[in-house]
């Protein structure tokens, strides 16, 4: 008879057991929640005091929150589709994301259409090239080319452009890699050249010099239209803000995180649980400290910043979907914080027109009262567009499902 080592939990790898399924992370909606407050704020027309200070002016970080998010649970859902059926249902995976955004986008198309030839004030309304970008998920494209298209109401969809871009094409690279039969890290490190590739060509587009202002003027007369902004900083900036290429990083960040964390997690022991944990506090800190110092025209946010803030954010979602029950995962799972994570992008979709309806101009109200008043109005706003809008249209995606996880995705 022999008897068999004893195993120590605490250092080495479990036995090799049935990989266990990504689950529903509610702490990953409280992300989403943290996220769009701030890009919330960052949007309010404050007018003077507030905004002059210097608060919320990193507000606009939160939408690279939303792409490593994104970027993460679609990998996540990817990996183990194919895991479970060896192969990625693309016709499946397209048709899941249309239930999931079209439907509150039509709502917003709709808005588009109807102020475009009746209510909105001319400064106000959507070029009709605007309303097919819309439509058409190119919008931030769009912007590169035309001074303000959208108007203000709708200028936000840039950024579901460029995600929903990376949705037509992001299947069919997973599978192209797939077939090349990467193992373990490999996948993850190929997915991190994706995000680095990224961030070295808006290095590139950021350091451009500005065209000279014969060109510029040349180019007026043949095309009956300016360049954006041409003679000032944000030449370069609206390049690589709004362009899809200059802005992958953040999605294959969160890609490449999801990847790391699905090869290596059954291989996690407790002690690598809790350093992930330790570094996910300086990382929140790291996070937090960029928001606070990023203005969108210092030369360091699109540099290293965004990189950085995607990297930090990834390392805080890893360690939190393997530390469900710690500090930060319990913080970011309230009640309050989940509610406006699962409504945020009926959120981000409609509160730039809340704040149209309900300014100061239009209520007469005190800014405190102002502010409060259009709060509630975009919470409600969302809560009407996530119970007769998305929810009966998320709930046909179980007709195409081909996992059991449950993302919100």
């Amino acid at each position: 008879m022999t008897v068999e080592p004893k195993r120590n939990s605490e250092t080495e790898p479990a036995p090799a057991i049935e990989r266990e399924r990504f689950r529903y992370t509610p702490a990953l909606d409280g992300m989403r929640a943290v996220a769009i407050v701030l890009v919330v704020l960052f949007h309010y027309p404050w007018g003077h005091k507030a905004f002059q200070g210097g608060k919320f002016l990193g507000g606009f970080l939160g939408v690279d929150v939303f792409f490593v998010l994104s970027g993460f649970l679609i990998t996540m859902l990817l990996l183990e589709e194919r895991l479970k059926n060896g192969r990625i249902a693309v016709r499946a995976f397209y048709a899941r994301r249309a239930l999931r955004l079209f439907p509150a986008l039509a709502v917003l198309l709709t808005m588009a259409l109807v102020g475009h030839f009746f209510f909105l004030k001319k400064s106000q309304r959507p070029s009709v090239l605007g309303v097919w970008s819309l439509a058409g998920y190119f919008s931030n494209w769009v912007q590169l080319w035309r001074n303000d298209p959208l108007g203000p109401l709708f200028g936000q969809t840039w950024s579901l452009a460029i995600e929903e871009q990376f949705y037509l094409v992001f299947p069919l690279v997973m599978i192209g890699l797939f077939a090349l039969k990467l193992r373990r890290g490999a996948l993850a490190l190929a997915l991190a050249l994706g995000a680095a590739a990224s961030t070295a060509w808006r290095v590139h587009l950021w350091r451009l010099p500005t065209p000279a202002p014969s060109f510029v003027d040349w180019y007026a007369v043949m095309t009956g239209r300016l360049l954006n902004a041409t003679r000032n900083p944000f030449t370069a900036w609206n390049r690589w803000y709004f362009g899809t290429d200059s802005r992958l990083d953040g999605l294959f960040i969160g890609a490449s995180a999801a990847a790391l964390l699905f090869w290596l997690r059954p291989r996690v022991t407790a002690q690598v649980r809790r350093i992930l944990l330790a570094v996910a506090w300086p990382a929140m800190f790291g996070a937090g400290l960029l928001i606070n110092r990023a203005f969108i025209l210092e030369d360091w946010v699109p540099l290293w910043g965004l990189t950085v803030l995607a990297v930090s954010v990834s390392v805080v979602v890893i360690a939190i979907v393997l530390n469900p029950t710690s500090l930060p995962g319990k913080a970011f799972s309230l009640r309050p914080l989940v509610w406006i994570g699962r409504r945020s992008y009926a959120i981000y979709l409609f509160h730039q027109a809340v704040y149209y309806e309900l300014g100061r101009n239009r209520t007469r109200l005190s800014p405190p009262l102002s502010f409060i008043a259009q709060m509630i109005a975009i919470g409600l706003v969302a809560e009407l567009s996530w119970r007769f809008v998305e929810s009966p249209f998320m709930r046909r995606k179980a007709k195409f499902a081909t996992v059991d996880a449950s993302t919100g995705q």
